[in-house]
Parts: structure tokens; C-alpha cells; sequence
């Protein structure tokens, strides 16, 4: 593309512009090459780039990343639209995250989008890449279809944008999605949340005891109360996890000493009652554990020989509530045996590889 001279541009701009619009093209701080590149489009474009309320720096910005190909004319004319203040703060990020990668059609869009959005370019660009929304060309962000699905079917308010400023509450959101509405959501984090959940298997299980336990409030879910809820869900799991493998332990012992004499069961008397406490608590209790110390446990070829193990080397623990100090002990225990196998298997020496040796070719 040539770049013309100021002069040679102020001229060709005097045939397409009005007199207001040749004056702020003339007085404002715009560069050679912005005013070249304004010069070469037709009267409407022309105008528009002139009439719009950005500072010159920034179309200054603006023309030159289309003077480089950084961003096309469609690009240009998005980040110029509804042009009003708000966005221009942001006018770097928006063409750094083009060095760094993110799409320039996308990118452009999301700089339109944060004229309306409660958020910085930044956060709008982390929305985006989060695979929960996409930028419209009426400067908002609406949510993928794969989302506005699974919050829908939780119960969760979504409105929805025909055109421009249409806004009404989505009752039926596939008819919604069929006539190309933006379905929006004001909480984004709890709508980034559920994107990144309902790519887990156990999502479809996880959501229904959301609805379970939020009941009517499904209102009310916001991203904070998402996260808990999959806490607990997680933990439940893991204890319905332990309590299963304590049972199975539990029987199995149980099934081993009836085939043992009479003294041997008599002798094993205490045992069978600890173990059979532990096993009673891990069947009625939710154990408060951290997710390493639940994984910890479920590693052992034998939990419950390790928890009776640490109640018998702790005489100061008598009541049932005390069986809960012995599943963390152990689980403490385990994990270390753990760390330290590893750290050895880190520390073992390399083997040094032996160099095959090619036989040799036979004479002919």
C-alpha cells in the first residue's frame, strides 16, 4: 500500500468530507500513514473513521495494525463501532493479544464487546478463550450453545438479545437458539464454571445433585456456591468410596477368621472389635479428610489393617470419635511412604544404555 504525503491526503479527504470533518482530519494529531489509509476508503468508511469518538492516537493505533495486516478492514470497522470511550483504555491488549495468538476477527469483537460488558478486555478475552462464550457483533458476550444447554437444564436464568437492545427472559431456549439470539448471562464466572465441569465424565451426575440440592434457589447458584457444591460432592463420593472399601476389608477378615480355631478367634477379640468400630464409622460417618489423605488411603492394599495399626499404637484413643484422628494418622502415614518412594524411584541413577553391536557382514 503507497503511503501518501500529509498534503496529498488532506486533498483527496477534501473531496469526500465535509468542512467539520476536513477540519478535525486537519487539526487532530492523526499520523501519515492514518490519514493515507482514511484517504484511500470510500466516503462512507472514510467518514466513519472520522466522525468516531477515539482519540487520534488510538486510530492511529488502529491504522496502522491494518496497514500491517494485523487485523482486516472488517476487524477495523468492528473496534470502531459504537465507538465511545469505554473500550479505548484497552486498545493495547486488544492488538497485543493478536501478537500472542488470539484471533483477530474474535479479537476485534471482544474489543466491541467491552463497550457493554462489565469487565476489562482482559477478562472479556479469558471468557472467550474459556470455550463458555463468544463475542457478537452487537458488542455483547453470548454464551455457546454446549453451555446455554447444560444451564438451562439446571434451571438457571438466561436472557436472551434479538438484535441490538431486544432483551427478554428465555423460556424456550431452543427456540431461542433457532431464531440466532444471543442467549447472555450475567454471572460469567458460574457460567466459565460449567464449562470446565460438564467436560469431567461425572458431570451428568454432578449436575443433577446440583438441581437436587439447590432445589427452587437454582436461582440463586452463583460461581462461589458452584465450587462448593462439587467440593461436597467430590468428598461424598470419596467417602461412599472408603466406606466400601473398609466394608469389603472388614468382611474378608471376618471370612478369614472363621476358618482359623477357636483360640485364634478368641485371642482376636479386641481386633474384631476395633475393626469392626472403624468399619461402623466409615458406614455412618463422612470422614473430613483432604483429597490427598482420601487418595492416600484408597492406595493401601489394605486400609483397615493400616487405621487398626494406628489405633494400636495410640493408647490415649478410646471412643468412636477418636477412629477419625486414626483415618487421618493414617493416611499421613501412607502418603509419606508414599513421598519417599518416589523421591527414591527420582534419585535412582539413570542405567547406562549398552551399545548394540552390528554383526559383522559375512565374507562372500
Amino acid at each position: 500500500m503507497y503511503i501518501k504525503s500529509r498534503d496529498e491526503s488532506i486533498e483527496q479527504l477534501s473531496l469526500t468530507l465535509n468542512t467539520e470533518q476536513l477540519r478535525k482530519a486537519i487539526t487532530q494529531r492523526y499520523t501519515p500513514l492514518s490519514l493515507s489509509v482514511i484517504a484511500d476508503f470510500k466516503k462512507e468508511y472514510a467518514v466513519k473513521l472520522i466522525d468516531n469518538r477515539f482519540s487520534a492516537e488510538t486510530i492511529n493505533k488502529l491504522t496502522r495494525a491494518y496497514y500491517d495486516n494485523k487485523i482486516n478492514i472488517d476487524d477495523l470497522f468492528i473496534a470502531v463501532k459504537y465507538s465511545g470511550g469505554k473500550n479505548e483504555p484497552y486498545i493495547d491488549d486488544f492488538l497485543d493479544s493478536i501478537d500472542k495468538g488470539f484471533y483477530h476477527g474474535t479479537a476485534a469483537k471482544t474489543f466491541l464487546a467491552v463497550l457493554f460488558e462489565d469487565c476489562s478486555y482482559k477478562e472479556a478475552m479469558e471468557y472467550v478463550k474459556s470455550g463458555a462464550f463468544y463475542p457478537t457483533e452487537y458488542g455483547s458476550l453470548a454464551l455457546e450453545r454446549k453451555v446455554a444447554v447444560q444451564l438451562d437444564e439446571m434451571g438457571v436464568l438466561l436472557r436472551a438479545c434479538k438484535g441490538f437492545n431486544y432483551n427478554y427472559n428465555v423460556e424456550d431456549l431452543n427456540e431461542a437458539l433457532d431464531s440466532g439470539d444471543a442467549i447472555l448471562m450475567q454471572d460469567k464466572h458460574l457460567a466459565v464454571k460449567v464449562c470446565e465441569y460438564m467436560k469431567l465424565p461425572d458431570w451428568n451426575d454432578f449436575r443433577e445433585q446440583i438441581k437436587l440440592e439447590m432445589g427452587n434457589d437454582i436461582v440463586k447458584l452463583s460461581c462461589d456456591k458452584l465450587c462448593e457444591l462439587r467440593d461436597k460432592y467430590l468428598k461424598e463420593n470419596k467417602n461412599i468410596a472408603l466406606s466400601q472399601k473398609m466394608n469389603d476389608e472388614y468382611e474378608k477378615f471376618i471370612s478369614d477368621l472363621k476358618d482359623r480355631s477357636a483360640d485364634v478367634i478368641i485371642g482376636s477379640a479386641y481386633e474384631i472389635v476395633i475393626k469392626d468400630n472403624i468399619n461402623v464409622y466409615c458406614q455412618e460417618f463422612n470422614v473430613d479428610l483432604s483429597e490427598k489423605q482420601f487418595d492416600a488411603l484408597m492406595s493401601s492394599q489394605n486400609t483397615l489393617d493400616e487405621v487398626y495399626r494406628e489405633w494400636c499404637d495410640n493408647s490415649e484413643w478410646q471412643g468412636l470419635e477418636d477412629i477419625a484422628l486414626a483415618l487421618e494418622e493414617a493416611a499421613d502415614r501412607i502418603q509419606v511412604s508414599i513421598d519417599r518412594e518416589n523421591d527414591e524411584q527420582k534419585n535412582q541413577p539413570v542405567p547406562e544404555q549398552k551399545q548394540t553391536v552390528k554383526p559383522k557382514r559375512k565374507a562372500r
